[in-house]
């Protein structure tokens, strides 16, 4: 009914009519999500519109943008555990034989053989494994490094084809290493043999040393896959400086027992090159193989 208002105005009636006004409801969505009439749609009317404003939020910051791995996250764990089993045993072996182990290392850029003066004379079980370990771990990590570097473009290989490719580049580096050993040793039975048997401990206390170097950069390689281009460059110029100190080492033997240019350049073949090659041959009939697993 409508509502009688008293009013004092001169030569007016006392009192008017006013409508009853109809009490305002709240709107529920308007304290949550905003009314449906403020939702953008489409030109239709039917589909909703994208948000610019909020779409511009998820939008990539301008910079360098990450990568995805090349390979599934089961590879990329067991990966990082074979990287944190390195690191552990490492830290173990060089807690208890770090000066030895150093000493090793020191021994690689010496002129002469290492002394007994500042280390122990008794050589211990554990220095023993240590350096077995090493040439294990520089092995390894060359395996990895070749995995990754060879099939990082080929998503769709399976756990088995990584695991069957690890093992067979693993084994291929493990008989190089043991077959020049043992063609050092073969040499050395009858050729140069205090001063190549003096090269063979160098030799591996080299590979030994490789391994620790790459450690860390194989490591940003493999979990920082847009770092590879930049590190790849590490990892050659520290296989290319071994290769040259061996080749320097190599070049000294021969120089000092006033070996003829000709026999040193049949031994280097022999002995640094051909093995390579050799290598080079099967990791590519490796490669073929596994190319036709996949199609």
């Amino acid at each position: 009914m409508p509502f009688l208002f008293p009013r004092t105005i001169q030569d007016s009636l006392s009192f008017y009519l006013r409508a009853e006004e109809q009490a305002v409801q709240s709107d529920s969505l308007l304290f949550n999500f905003g009314n449906f009439e403020y939702l953008s749609v489409n030109s239709q009317g039917i589909l909703f519109a994208p948000d610019s404003t909020e779409y511009e939020k998820f939008l990539p910051v301008p910079g360098n943008e990450g990568l995805l791995f090349s390979f599934s996250p089961t590879v990329s764990g067991i990966l990082f555990l074979i990287f944190l089993l390195c690191l552990v045993t490492f830290s173990i072996i060089f807690r208890k034989e770090g000066a030895a182990l150093s000493g090793n290392f020191r021994s690689i850029f010496s002129s002469g053989i290492r002394s007994a003066k500042g280390f122990k004379e008794q050589v211990t079980t554990t220095e023993v494994w240590g350096e077995f370990f090493l040439i294990f771990q520089a092995i390894l990590l060359y395996t990895i490094f070749l995995v990754v570097f060879l099939w990082e473009n080929e998503p769709g290989l399976s756990l088995k084809s990584y695991a069957s490719n690890f093992v067979g580049i693993f084994l291929a580096l493990t008989l190089l290493i043991v077959l020049k050993y043992l063609m050092y040793r073969l040499i050395g039975g009858f050729f140069l043999q205090n001063d190549l048997k003096s090269w063979t401990s160098r030799y591996f206390r080299l590979i030994e040393l490789s391994g620790v170097l790459l450690f860390i950069p194989l490591f940003i390689y493999v979990f920082l896959p847009e770092s590879r281009s930049v590190l790849i460059f590490v990892v050659l110029i520290i296989f290319i400086t071994v290769r040259l100190i061996i080749v320097a080492w190599l070049i000294n033997i021969f120089v000092k027992n006033k070996v003829g240019g000709f026999y040193f350049f049949v031994y280097l073949c022999g002995t640094e090159i051909a093995p390579y090659l050799l290598y080079y041959k099967g990791l590519l009939s490796l490669i073929s193989i596994a190319g036709n697993n996949i199609v």
